[in-house]
């Protein structure tokens, strides 16, 4: 009777050593399954191994130098890495972890090609799945986030502290995504030189909370058309920007008009609707003659505890401030 846990013990041992292969061999036939779905629309997969380790708590898929070429028809990007990883419970094969070690170097564009290295202290990317294998929920983390363009043209921005991200689809086919961003750096072909000196090159904070209906018109067709026709809206639930003098936060709502304009609304809440004034004003992305409608529009707006409520309008490729058009948004 002595000898029976201890036999249990090694029964139990022995059945869940040959469950943890078996799930090994499946996972490894189901990136191949996956890496030949790829190939097959296009796109080139290689990577120097793949092997799947973590025994016994856990299930570690291991690309060793992937590369990835695309198809023409989505770019013709190249990608290549050090080394992608990706975990998963031994218990749980819908939620994923995936883990980036090392640059990413990335080249696109026509000859001569751009090329930029991605790099990160920390860089994870959360994966939940439903029961028929479609991603509904994501999140990803971000820490000490740097661009560098090796060839071509440099990157709108340069590093970011701190980036967190985290989407859900729902049942009535809404993506409702969070995201937030601190120490946001850009570099100096971003703007132009008076947006700099009034602005300054670094955002303090960036924060947005926004969800898109008709989620699927939009995600497998990504035909930003027919998305409106379904009557598919961009809905910004709230907002936040600390950069220099612009400390803004607020709500609104998008759609996309007839020549897929933005065409919606914006409430904005601003701390100093002066200081904001004068910048706008110092960087052009105000012109002068509006500079008086901008300030009696601020005097005149609601004040509260968070400050000046001014409500915007977007449409026909402009922004108004009640008639008067404030500037463009190519602009």
């Amino acid at each position: 009777r002595f000898l029976l846990p201890v036999i249990g013990v090694f029964v139990l041992f022995a059945l869940y050593t040959a469950y943890w292969l078996h799930a090994k061999s499946t996972i490894e036939d189901q990136v191949g399954v996956w890496i030949a779905r790829q190939e097959s629309a296009g796109y080139v997969i290689e990577q120097d191994r793949l092997r799947v380790t973590g025994f016994p708590y856990r299930f570690q898929v291991e690309l060793t130098a992937p590369r990835v070429h695309a198809p023409q028809s989505d770019g013709a990007w190249f990608a290549r890495l050090d080394m992608l990883k990706a975990h998963a419970l031994f218990y749980d094969f819908k939620h994923w972890i995936v883990e980036f070690d090392g640059p990413l170097w990335l080249e696109y564009g026509n000859a001569p090609a751009t090329t930029l290295q991605l790099d990160a202290e920390l860089a994870l990317v959360s994966l939940v799945s439903n029961s028929v294998g479609e991603t509904i929920r994501i999140g990803a983390e971000f820490d000490g986030f740097t661009v560098t363009a090796v060839n071509g043209d440099a990157p709108d921005v340069e590093s970011i502290d701190r980036l967190l991200l985290s989407g859900l689809v729902t049942e009535d086919d809404t993506l409702r995504v969070r995201f937030e961003a601190t120490g946001v750096s850009t570099s100096p072909s971003a703007f132009t030189p008076d947006v700099r000196r009034a602005f300054g090159n670094t955002a303090e904070l960036a924060r947005m909370d926004l969800s898109v209906t008709h989620w699927a018109t939009l995600a497998n067709d990504a035909d930003a058309a027919a998305w409106s026709r379904a009557g598919g809206q961009l809905e910004i639930a709230e907002s936040a920007l600390e950069w220099g003098p612009a400390h803004l936060s607020g709500v609104g709502e998008f759609t996309l008009d007839r020549t897929t304009q933005p065409d919606g609304r914006l409430s904005l809440r601003i701390t100093d609707p002066d200081a904001l004034a004068d910048a706008l004003v110092q960087s052009k992305l105000v012109p002068a003659e509006n500079e008086q409608a901008l300030r009696l529009a601020a005097m005149m707006a609601p004040r509260g505890p968070e400050g000046v409520a001014l409500p915007f309008r977007v449409r026909d490729g402009g922004v108004y401030l009640g008639p008067v058009r404030l500037g463009d948004i190519a602009n």
